[in-house]
């Protein structure tokens, strides 16, 4: 059913440009479930200090689990919601959009692999840039500055390449492993497109970020709505539309090489 093409590309723009055209169709549909994100998030951390002197220890893992389920369960719902939206379903069951146990901890599991990754990126170019300290870096800049740099700027490029693992989970019901496969292979070759759409969608997380590092919290605020607003139904509807064109490249077998596909 599915197998990389080399030649499968598309034009980051002409994405960009169809998925705003279905977000101005469909953007209150796509608002609300990032509510319920933004609620989520805030509501998760404002319990979480409140409760942090706490005792009360089985509240505090059964407020997690709710929490980690509803957020973790929405993102799903929204990616769902912009695969359909994309395929022209602008109407479906409610019983379509809710997650399997199974998709659920596929989803999960990705963003533990993806922290686990993290960890030993981190560990690698720590090695790698030892020999820097015999160059006059102090070890507190190459600990604070230079590492996470280099690691942001790795697992920026594992992030584009895996980047498609919730839509297989979501849209083929396939395992995380199964489903990181085909991403790296669907994004084989399309890795400077996808940067580019990343980049043009992500600017207000980039400011939100910065004000946040220079102390500006109230204005890292705004930026923190407008990304959950504006910038998370763009990103999951620009992400849909790559994801349904690429998918048209492909055909043959679904159980792509993963060694094959890296580079």
């Amino acid at each position: 059913m599915l197998q990389f093409l080399k030649e499968s590309t598309f034009k980051a723009n002409d994405v960009f440009l169809r998925a705003m055209s279905v977000l101005r169709k469909h953007y209150f549909s796509m608002a609300g479930l990032c509510f319920l994100l933004f609620v989520t998030s805030n509501l998760s951390s404002y319990l979480a200090f409140t409760l942090e002197d706490s005792k009360l220890y089985f509240l505090k893992a059964l407020l997690c689990f709710v929490f980690l389920t509803l957020f973790f369960g929405t993102q799903l719902i929204l990616i769902k919601r912009a695969l359909l939206l994309v395929r022209g379903i602008e109407h479906a069951d409610f019983k379509d959009y809710i997650p399997s146990s199974k998709q659920f901890v596929n989803f999960l599991l990705g963003f533990i692999l993806y922290s686990f990754l993290i960890g030993i990126v981190y560990f690698l170019t720590s090695i790698l840039s030892f020999p820097l300290l015999y160059v006059g870096i102090e070890m507190e800049s190459l600990s604070m500055e230079v590492n996470p740099f280099l690691t942001g700027v790795i697992m920026m490029f594992v992030l584009i390449r895996i980047t498609f693992f919730p839509y297989f989970i979501v849209d083929k019901k396939f395992n995380l492993f199964r489903s990181c496969k085909l991403s790296i292979a669907l994004t084989k070759g399309n890795t400077i497109n996808l940067l580019l759409l990343m980049f043009a969608v992500g600017m207000a997380y980039l400011f939100q970020v910065s004000f946040e590092y220079l102390g500006y919290f109230l204005i890292a605020k705004v930026f923190s709505v407008i990304n959950t607003f504006v910038i998370i139904p763009s990103v999951s509807l620009v992400m849909a539309v790559a994801y349904h064109d690429m998918m048209k490249e492909y055909k043959g077998g679904d159980d792509p090489e993963l060694l094959k596909n890296i580079i």
